[in-house]
């Protein structure tokens, strides 16, 4: 979708952060810390992308900005979680 929107004369950005968002999401599905780490990273690169693109329209950021802070909250509070699935991981490649 991002590559419709950058089609249809929108930002780049749409292209690059959901290629981000959705290598983040895959790394997490397999249990890896880095793929918390590179949606935080596309998150972080969102705020000063939305304030570029539209200044400090607060109506003009909050969809640019809302969802993806949300989802940024429940990815930290997988990273515990994914901390433990690469421990058990590292454990099992040493018994094998």
């Amino acid at each position: 979708m991002g590559t419709e929107l950058a089609l249809l004369g929108g930002s780049l950005y749409y292209i690059l952060a959901g290629i981000a968002i959705v290598a983040g999401g895959i790394l997490m599905l397999r249990g890896s810390v880095a793929g918390a780490l590179l949606y935080l990273l596309a998150w972080l690169l969102t705020w000063p992308w939305a304030l570029w693109e539209v200044g400090f329209d607060g109506w003009a950021l909050l969809p640019r900005l809302l969802g993806p802070t949300l989802i940024a909250v429940l990815v930290v509070l997988t990273i515990p979680v994914l901390r433990h699935l690469q421990k058990i991981a590292m454990a099992e490649k040493d018994i094998a």
